[in-house]
């Protein structure tokens, strides 16, 4: 009587591996990180598509209307009306592009920067707050091996974000 072959176990893609991995720790800590955020989306009356754009400008500015419309996937009526709501508060600012002066140029004023650093400062905290419970050689691999990941994805990455040059 010949025994059936076992099939060998299946080895999952190590990018589905981390992929749910990342998404047990998002569990974790996403409660956290949305009520920040919702606290501070609303304490600075600024809505989430706002803060995307607000993000794209500090990472990219100065950025057309044109552009802005293409990295937050926005129509570019969407956008300029969205981009009017950020001037009317003070968080940008629109200036004539020397090479086209048909077309303006947005880019934050300082307190819109302010705004996305302390968004990002709340993030930081509540990340703080969360990790604060695990051993310090557990943090220090887990960001080294967050840190190669970054680099291996976007190999052009800044070894860390702007402000964080500051």
């Amino acid at each position: 009587m010949e025994v059936p072959d076992t099939p060998e176990p299946h080895t999952p893609d190590p990018a589905q591996q981390l992929g749910q991995a990342m998404r047990r720790l998002h569990r974790i800590i996403s409660t956290n990180v949305l009520s920040t955020m919702q606290d501070e989306l609303h304490d600075s009356d600024v809505g989430f598509t706002q803060m995307t754009a607000m993000h794209h400008l500090r990472a990219h500015a100065p950025l057309s209307v044109t552009q802005l419309a293409e990295r937050t996937r926005l129509s570019v009526p969407a956008t300029s009306h969205l981009v009017e709501k950020m001037v009317q508060r003070g968080h940008a600012e629109r200036r004539e592009n020397p090479e086209n002066r048909r077309e303006k140029l947005v880019a934050l004023t300082r307190t819109g920067e302010h705004l996305v650093t302390r968004m990002d400062d709340a993030f930081i905290g509540t990340y703080t707050r969360v990790f604060g419970a695990a051993h310090p050689d557990t943090l220090q691999r887990a960001t080294d091996a967050i840190t190669a990941l970054i680099h291996e994805v976007v190999p052009d990455a800044p070894l860390c974000a702007p402000q964080e040059n500051a």
